[in-house]
């Protein structure tokens, strides 16, 4: 666990006391950051050596056997926040690239007395995610605000300059696809790599990616339609049905009030970009809760909650659980979003 980990390190949890004696079983804080008084820590960037977190990673078999070369590429791993329970890892093709465009501490664009921490990735071939810097105890609930999300808008160039690939490993055309991840659980430890990586790590995921032309369905409060502008998408993997190899598991994804049909790639709504959500996945034995609350596009001010039992998503069972936020994607994805009040709580 967690917390047995930090205390072997001699790392107490210095954000919350434990409940009083006569309390009894409940949430408590173990952590939290809201970057009121976070420096942006010192980053040095080395040399990419491809990290071998399996077949799907950046020099894994799987890329091998087709033949592709990683480019070169540089690497910056930080920890922050109290005992350095937060880690954040960038990476980038631009030699000499500035950390603090990628990972700053900003003045809130609602709250000028209020800082936040802005994830950004100024080019489609960089990214930048933050993790826990251990694996998740069996029960806990992480959450975290996010706003103000500048990843284009599901309308050409959406986002981009125009003309960007998904190469080395994907021939596409990488301006089809602009987005970000609210919050995901994941099965190995989160860190910048080609898309296909993640698609075969994730267990649980609150995203978006906004799409042109539209892959998805977005529930507008009386029916389904294409549209991939602002979607916001809640969705487990599917553990029942083969994995595709370069997409992964299926999709259960959460729309209309229900677990969609295996397969169905539906958003329960749509985020509007100057605007502050919160969003947090919840583990408690043999059950995931997501939820995600604030003023959407067509629920208005409203919370949007799920549960599905952990057998269902994609190794939910003998695989760590990981947090992540941010833009993990090498090859796609350019923009900006804040984040805030990140909290990690643990069941005593």
């Amino acid at each position: 666990m967690l917390v047995a980990l930090l205390l072997a390190c001699g790392k107490g949890a210095p954000t919350a006391p434990a409940p009083a004696p006569d309390a009894g079983p409940g949430w408590v804080v173990l952590y939290r950051e809201d970057f009121e008084s976070l420096a942006a820590p010192r980053a040095a960037w080395q040399q990419d050596t491809f990290p071998d977190d399996g077949p799907y990673s950046d020099n894994g078999a799987y890329f091998r056997a087709k033949g592709v070369v990683p480019p070169q590429a540089f690497r910056a791993t930080v920890l922050f926040g109290a005992s350095g329970w937060l880690t954040a890892e960038s990476y980038t093709r631009s030699d000499g690239a500035a950390f603090t465009e990628r990972f700053a501490v900003v003045v809130d664009p609602a709250n000028p007395k209020n800082h936040v921490l802005r994830i950004a990735s100024p080019a489609h071939t960089d990214a930048t995610v933050i993790r826990p810097s251990q694996p998740l105890p069996a029960r806990y609930r992480i959450s975290l605000r996010i706003g103000f999300a500048d990843f284009g808008d599901g309308v050409p160039p959406n986002g981009y300059k125009d003309g960007e690939t998904a190469e080395p490993w994907l021939p596409d055309d990488a301006t089809t696809q602009n987005g970000f991840y609210w919050l995901a659980i994941l099965d190995s430890m989160p860190r910048p790599h080609n898309n296909v990586w993640i698609h075969h790590h994730r267990k649980v995921v609150l995203d978006s990616d906004n799409n042109v032309p539209p892959w998805m369905e977005i529930w507008d409060g009386a029916a389904f339609h294409p549209d991939g502008r602002h979607p916001l998408m809640m969705f487990a993997l599917d553990a029942a049905r083969p994995e595709h190899e370069i997409y992964g598991p299926p999709f259960i994804s959460w729309s209309a009030g229900a677990w969609q049909p295996s397969g169905a790639i539906r958003a329960v709504d749509a985020y509007l970009p100057r605007e502050w959500y919160r969003a947090s996945i919840e583990r408690s034995g043999d059950k995931f809760t997501l939820e995600a609350s604030g003023r959407f596009k067509y629920g208005g001010e409203t919370t949007y909650r799920a549960t599905i039992d952990a057998s269902s998503a994609f190794h939910a069972a003998g695989f760590p659980d990981w947090f992540m936020f941010g833009d993990p994607h090498e090859n796609f994805y350019v923009g900006s979003v804040l984040y805030d009040d990140v909290q990690l709580e643990v069941w005593r």
